[in-house]
């Protein structure tokens, strides 16, 4: 007899109800979190990293993260279209105007800038550029993704549940006594609903349950068959290694992940140090190259300033008319020195925009303003103690010898035999009696008819060749990554040396340049005091003289910047503000461009 249509309803509703449960559990136990769940817990993730090295080490702050623009047209396209124009199409225009007061004025032309054009200075150009530069950028992903790799490798460590439905329907053909075909039709609801947990020393426990529902939609008349059934079962296993995958060896993909956020984190603050200290480099070599550029407009009046006496001078019959010539011409190249000068400067400002995240088309003004560090006093043996002790990356090369030390003994560990206990009991759904014989109430588990196993597994280690040659493999390793470390270590100390040494070698040619300056301007007055006593080549030289001292004056107090930044940062002692600026340690003092590359203690 057919079960009522109402306890079917019932069935069939109580096996979705129960799917319905088991989906509601997995998102309110973060099964199914939201991507904003995800990048807060990376957000904590690189806080924690962060903080644990200390001196204030910032992390960077993940977003969530825009989907793709595209359509589904554009992506799913398999030939995007080219444009590639013939020569017909393209056009060349020469122009008639070469002489050379043209193409100066089309050189000045380029120079044009706004006036309105935002000025940046050094301490805005880093804090500019630790919020938009593609390169900072890619560095700060770096440590994200670490981060998001050890969030995957936890997740493997909780309980993971899993929920499947599988609706199905049977038809069978079956021949009655008049030869005629009937069909015999059935439906079959499955819900299989599994937990799996790791164990933190090997092996893993697993429960589940077996639920199934199954209905005869379409059989003999008068059968007195029940064609509708709910049955389930409990499932409870575990597997427990005792020899090889036993201990610790079971967490290495964890422990491997927990270190590497510690490296990456590491590594984006080291990469922070070396950006600063590329844009600090790349701001004083346009500083540099503005100032250059102004000392040839300084020459190029001089060099008019000779022009124009030159030309009084033939006008009035005492001096040649070539010497008037050459000054005339002498203008000329310094104008196009000028132009070229302006040509590098302009690039250099481009090529600077995009280093900072700077829209390339946005006009900017370099700011001639400096700060100078004032020069520090070290004594050569305890900058190399302090970078040996302080460097970053010398502290990750040396935390991953101890990565390959453990990855020999987890090969040794699988030189092991395999011995592991297994477990597992089901339990069956409990039979009920009633009036008219036996049934399924298909949900209490029948706790009398629990069927259970328990044994042990030996794997007699009769093969175990490539293991073998793995540990041969990782104490290769080790030795060459424990002469990798000494080289790296060696090279930590030759550059530290060269910092310290490059300091007081800079401070040397600042101080020389500075002399020459004065000398060459010495030379200077003297001609404007009394012009008639000097030729126009004599002129010429002073003229070149003071301008090339100028500029060697502005690069030696670059190099000496640079190279106290550069200390700091091989000793490991470079210290960078959140947003960015650099961090002055007790002691550090800032002084006026000035009083350190013009006039300098020799004043």
């Amino acid at each position: 007899m057919n079960l009522p249509m109402v306890t079917i309803s019932r069935h069939v509703a109580f096996a979705a109800t129960a799917a319905s449960a088991i989906a509601c559990i997995q998102v309110l136990t973060g099964c199914y979190a939201d991507f904003n769940t995800i990048d807060h817990r990376v957000n904590a993730l690189l806080v924690d990293n962060s903080e644990g090295l200390g001196g204030g080490a910032p992390a960077p702050q993940v977003n969530s993260y825009e989907k793709i623009s595209s359509s589904e047209v554009d992506m799913d396209n398999k030939n995007p279209s080219t444009w590639n124009p013939s020569a017909d199409q393209l056009t060349y225009v020469p122009t008639a105007k070469t002489d050379a007061e043209e193409v100066l004025q089309r050189l000045d032309a380029y120079q044009q800038a706004r006036d309105d054009a935002p000025i940046i200075g050094l301490q805005a150009a880093l804090e500019w550029s630790f919020l938009n530069s593609q390169e900072y950028q890619f560095a700060e992903e770096d440590y994200v993704l670490s981060c998001l790799a050890l969030l995957i490798e936890q997740h493997r460590w909780v309980p993971r549940l899993s929920d499947t439905l599988i609706p199905t329907f049977d038809g069978t053909s079956t021949r009655t006594s008049s030869d005629d075909r009937l069909y015999k039709t059935a439906f079959k609801l499955v819900n299989e609903w599994n937990v799996e947990q790791k164990l933190p020393y090997g092996g893993q426990v697993t429960a589940g349950w077996l639920s199934t529902f199954s209905k005869e939609l379409h059989g003999k008349v008068g059968s007195s068959e029940n064609p509708s059934e709910l049955t389930s079962q409990f499932n409870l296993g575990a597997s427990i290694p005792f020899l090889r995958g036993a201990g610790p060896v079971a967490q290495e993909s964890l422990i491997q992940s927990e270190r590497n956020v510690v490296y990456a984190a590491r590594k984006f603050e080291s990469f922070r140090r070396e950006f600063l200290v590329r844009i600090t480099t790349e701001f004083l070599n346009l500083q540099v190259l503005r100032r250059k550029l102004r000392h040839q407009e300084v020459s190029l009046s001089y060099y008019e300033q000779k022009a124009s006496r030159a030309k009084a001078l033939f006008q009035s019959g005492r001096t040649k008319r070539l010497d008037a010539a050459n000054a005339e011409n002498d203008v000329l190249s310094s104008r196009s020195r000028v132009a070229q000068l302006w040509e590098q400067y302009r690039l250099a400002v481009d090529q600077f925009k995009r280093l900072i995240g700077y829209p390339i088309d946005d006009d900017i003004i370099i700011s001639e303003e400096a700060l100078a560090l004032a020069v520090p006093e070290v004594e050569m043996g305890g900058a190399v103690t302090i970078s040996l002790t302080n460097r970053l990356d010398l502290q990750t090369e040396r935390d991953q010898l101890v990565d390959l030390q453990r990855a020999i003994r987890n090969a040794e560990n699988a030189l092991l035999p395999d011995l592991n206990l297994n477990l597992g009991a089901s339990a069956p759904s409990k039979e009920v009696p009633t009036g008219g014989g036996w049934t399924w109430d298909g949900i209490t588990p029948s706790f009398r008819d629990i069927d259970y196993s328990a044994g042990l597994s030996f794997g007699i280690p009769l093969d175990r060749e490539i293991e073998r040659l793995a540990v041969r493999q990782g104490q290769i390793n080790l030795e060459r990554a424990q002469r990798a470390f000494i080289l790296f270590r060696d090279t930590v100390v030759i550059n530290v040396r060269a910092a310290v040494r490059d300091i007081d070698a800079f401070l040397f040619t600042l101080d020389l340049q500075r002399r020459n300056v004065r000398v060459a301007q010495l030379a200077i007055d003297q001609i404007e005091v009394d012009p008639d006593r000097f030729d126009l080549l004599q002129t010429q030289n002073a003229i070149e003289t003071l301008q090339q001292a100028q500029d060697d004056r502005d690069s030696a107090f670059r190099d000496v910047q640079v190279s106290i930044l550069k200390y700091l940062e091989r000793s490991g002692q470079l210290r960078v503000n959140p947003e960015g600026t650099l961090q002055l340690l007790p002691g550090m003092e800032l002084l006026p461009y000035d009083d350190l590359a013009i006039e300098g203690p020799s004043a």
